[in-house]
């Protein structure tokens, strides 16, 4: 059984464990413990009592722990792939991406934050020199997904330890496994006792301890937007800050003018990376109806191409679901939408661990399909008149994470820009799209509290400070 680590040491608890179980087969493979309230409440006062002693180290002494856990996961890459490939269903290829993606991340993250600073500001008054400084929240909890269970909490925990905050993790269940390879990372740093603990164990016990417990001042969750808002009420009763990714009904609007091939391209790989299970993947497809017809027929054909299966064959495009509520969601939308009129031009099939890649035509924009998050390999394909219905379709929805637009026109584009009401737009390329050099998180319901990604998920770790000295006479 892989153990909690808490203020510096391995524990091996009688509170009970998380049997990891594959999607591929549903095989045993292997079990991590399961933490209590207890055990949250240990960890959240080992942070507290490792505050000062973290905040002590310089930022390139906390830069070179970050360092040393990327060397780590480095080191351990191809056993970290299989673990996760087993336990959550990634291709091979998908899952070495991920990793790779995300010691870069960390990486850029100790780099990032040595250079991170406040701001200067000229004061009204004579002799006082004004300015400001970015400081740690304090004790920080991180809630993790299953759907990006490497790079999500990677990202996560260097930027909170790389500015000072001391931390306890809860990752999902579902990727329990692969989270201990991150553990056993962050442990071998010289980061003080206390200033780094992992907690696995159910979110509703675990997850709630921690997110409710009166010495945690930073939360930063990414998950669904329910249990979000739950973290969100939780911590306003304190003031504690939240940084918050939740759920996503992302578009992609393709307009008159578009290279179709190229949106087609795009609209298959952000439906079905990940078997759909991305929170800023396509989850609808919005096209202007002059070019309605080439572009079901295009993503129909790309679609037909791909091959869904075991994770662990290099051929594979498209594994399994993570579990059956996300088969059971894809196949209710199938479903419903073309009892409402709706027409399957791909795929259809849901099996008892595998979804056939589909293709929904002739959606309207009040079915499911076009309005809850789907999580699965689906592409529901909508037609409207213009840009601008394209537009309103687009932001009829609760959510507002990540957009994509199709178009040969730089004026159509910044209106769409204008326009949409989403955290970030890519034009002509995947919505399916986040990078270290550019700020990600959502408005709405899609999520609140800062932004991830580079210098921007530093602020979001810190807190500015104002000092203004009075040097008169």
């Amino acid at each position: 059984m892989e153990p909690l680590y808490i203020n510096g040491e391995w524990i091996e608890p009688d509170s009970g464990r998380i049997r990891a179980t594959s999607p591929i087969d549903g095989s045993t493979l292997g079990t991590v413990a399961a933490g209590s309230e207890a055990h949250v409440d240990d960890a959240v006062r080992a942070t507290v009592e490792a505050s000062d002693a973290l905040r002590e180290l310089n930022v390139h002494q906390r830069a070179e722990a970050i360092e040393t856990a990327m060397d780590v996961l480095e080191d351990r890459l191809e056993e970290i792939v299989s673990t996760m490939t087993e336990e959550v269903g990634k291709t091979t290829s998908e899952a070495r991406e991920e990793v790779e993606s995300a010691v870069r991340s960390g990486r850029e993250y100790a780099a990032d934050a040595v250079r991170l600073t406040g701001e200067v500001t000229r004061s009204q008054y004579d002799d006082r020199h004004n300015f400001t400084r970015r400081e740690p929240h304090g004790p920080a909890g991180v809630i993790t997904p299953w759907n990006y269970p490497f790079e999500i909490p990677t990202d996560h925990l260097s930027a909170a330890l790389v500015t000072g905050n001391p931390v306890t993790w809860n990752p999902a269940s579902e990727a329990a496994l692969t989270a201990t390879h991150i553990a056993a990372a962050f442990a071998a740093t010289s980061l003080p006792d206390g200033a780094f603990n992992f907690v696995p164990g159910a979110g509703g016990t675990v997850g709630a301890a921690l997110s409710g417990h009166q010495d945690v001042r930073l939360l930063a969750f990414t998950g669904s937007t329910a249990v979000g808002q739950q973290i969100a009420a939780t911590a306003a009763t304190r003031s504690a800050e939240c940084l918050l990714e939740l759920g996503g009904k992302d578009p992609v609007l393709v307009l008159d003018d578009a290279d179709v091939s190229r949106a087609a391209d795009a609209i298959v790989l952000g439906s079905n990376y990940n078997c759909g299970q991305s929170c800023s993947g396509t989850e609808r497809v919005i096209a202007t109806e002059s070019i309605y017809d080439e572009l079901v027929a295009a993503v129909t054909a790309r679609t037909e191409e791909l091959t869904y299966g075991d994770p662990r064959d290099a051929e594979t495009d498209v594994g399994p679901p993570i579990n059956d509520d996300v088969r059971e969601t894809t196949e209710r939308q199938i479903t419903e939408a073309v009892e409402a009129g709706a027409r399957v031009t791909a795929g259809g099939s849901v099996g008892d661990r595998y979804i056939e890649p589909t293709v929904l035509a002739d959606v309207a924009p009040e079915m499911r399909a076009a309005t809850e998050e789907t999580f699965g390999p689906l592409t529901p394909l909508i037609s409207v008149a213009d840009r601008e219905e394209a537009v309103r379709v687009a932001n009829d929805t609760r959510y507002g994470l990540q957009a994509a637009v199709f178009t040969e026109s730089l004026q159509d584009a910044h209106r769409v820009i204008d326009g949409l009401q989403s955290g970030g737009i890519v034009v002509n390329g995947t919505n399916n799209f986040w990078e270290h050099q550019l700020p990600f998180g959502g408005v709405k319901q899609s999520g609140s509290g800062g932004e991830y990604k580079g210098r921007w998920h530093l602020e979001s770790m810190t807190q500015r400070k104002s000092v203004a000295i009075d040097y008169s006479d």
